[in-house]
C-alpha cells in the first residue's frame, strides 16, 4: 500500500513541477531543483504533512516570480 501512495505522491509532484514550469516560464529542470530543495526543507520541519505539496508549490511560485 505504501508503494501505491509513493507513486501517487510522485505523480502529484511531477504534475505540480510541470505546471509551475509552464506558469513561471522556467525550465522543468530549474523548477524541479527549487521544488525539491523547498520540499525537503518544509518536510524536515513539518509535523502535519498533508499539505506539503501545496505549500511547496506556493513557495516555489513566489521564489521563481521574483
Amino acid at each position: 500500500m505504501n508503494d501505491f501512495n509513493d507513486i501517487k505522491l510522485r505523480a502529484e509532484h511531477l504534475n505540480l513541477i510541470k505546471s509551475l514550469a509552464d506558469e513561471t516560464h522556467h525550465s522543468i529542470e530549474e523548477v524541479d531543483k527549487v521544488y525539491s530543495a523547498t520540499f525537503e526543507e518544509l518536510n524536515a520541519e513539518a509535523r502535519i504533512k498533508n499539505y506539503l505539496a501545496l505549500l511547496t508549490s506556493k513557495k516555489v511560485r513566489e521564489e521563481l516570480q521574483r
